[in-house]
């Protein structure tokens, strides 16, 4: 492995990774999207593809998940030259060729469905090709992996991962317990996914996965997203990780699931303030540990911002990948299972 990945200085990309980034398709597995000019500030320079958008914030019922995907849409007209909706994958080739971003909706909750099946397909309707079955906590569908004693799906839960397989929406695990995790594996006919998440045997934390949890996924065909965030990432206590470190979760998921099951989310949130972030935190106390790193912190070092997108590439490659894996893991493995599950 280069150790330029190890270096204080700002990383730079070699110039063979910067041709080989703007030649990619480059999925970003989870990120929520600012509706500003502020977005494009930060992604543009980053040559993002395609963006997974949590499009309503976890725990809102249905009125407050409609408002906020209509409020998306009417953003997503105002600017058609920089940022399209994303239903196919068709439309990611196309936004990729017409120098666009493509915007996935998918909430990383499903409370807002209550328990209303027939409401699946009215938000497939309005856009919605992913979704997260819980977040951090139960629901009607399941436990979040911030609950104590979690179980796996209920009744109205298998069901739903029935009507998500029959309307094509992918299924997305990253904050499910792991009983509800290996529930929805078992009960989906289609792949499934952690559009962002890492390994519990690399930086242990209440949100990172087992070994078992990983195999299962890749078992379906799907795809684990490696997130960028510094209290994942961390080797030693306090001290703010780099690429070298976001480049050993890659590898370690490489060498445990083969390359085609790997991929990146980012998990940037561009809403996000010091005092919303406090707010979360008290809503889910099991995730206290993120604070350990200062407000500016927050994310590894050379990728505390989308714009640094590129750099993953570069530490791929110094890494000891070859192109055509790190081309698969920039985007072409999430978007062979965005073909093989949405429904055309």
């Amino acid at each position: 492995m280069s150790t330029t990945l190890n270096q204080v200085e700002p990383y730079v990309p070699s110039q063979e990774a910067a041709e080989l980034h703007a030649n990619s398709i480059v999925i970003d597995g989870s990120a929520v999207i600012i509706e500003s000019d502020a977005h494009f500030e930060r992604v543009d320079p980053g040559g993002v593809t395609a963006t997974n958008h949590t499009v309503t914030i976890p725990g809102v019922g249905l009125t407050e998940a409609l408002r906020q995907i209509n409020s998306f849409r009417r953003w997503l007209d105002e600017n058609p030259d920089r940022i399209r909706l994303c239903t196919s994958t068709k439309d990611i080739h196309d936004a990729k060729a017409s120098g666009r971003e493509a915007a996935i909706l998918g909430p990383q909750d499903s409370l807002f469905l209550g328990t209303d099946l027939s409401l699946v397909g009215t938000f497939w309707d309005l856009g919605l090709r992913v979704l997260q079955l819980t977040y951090q906590k139960r629901n009607w569908v399941g436990d979040g992996c911030g609950e104590t004693n979690p179980a796996g799906l209920s009744g109205f839960g298998r069901s739903l991962v029935k009507e998500l397989n029959a309307f094509g929406i992918l299924i997305d695990l990253s904050h499910c317990s792991k009983p509800t995790t290996l529930d929805a594996i078992e009960h989906s006919d289609q792949p499934v996914v952690l559009t962002h998440a890492h390994p519990n045997a690399v930086t242990p934390h209440i949100r990172a996965k087992d070994d078992e949890t990983l195999k299962a996924i890749a078992t379906t065909g799907g795809v684990v997203g490696v997130t960028a965030l510094s209290s994942f990432n961390k080797m030693a206590f306090g001290v703010r990780p780099g690429l070298v470190e976001f480049v050993r979760h890659v590898h370690y998921l490489i060498d445990l699931l083969g390359v085609d099951h790997v991929g990146i989310g980012l998990d940037f949130d561009e809403t996000n303030t010091p005092e919303k972030h406090a707010r979360d935190i008290a809503r889910n106390p099991e995730l206290e540990p993120v604070k350990e790193f200062e407000w500016d912190d927050r994310r590894v070092r050379d990728l505390s911002r989308g714009a640094h997108f590129p750099n993953v590439t570069g530490a791929l490659l110094d890494s000891g990948l070859d192109s055509g894996d790190v081309q698969k893991i920039l985007g072409l493995n999430f978007l062979r299972v965005f073909d093989q599950v949405w429904r055309a």
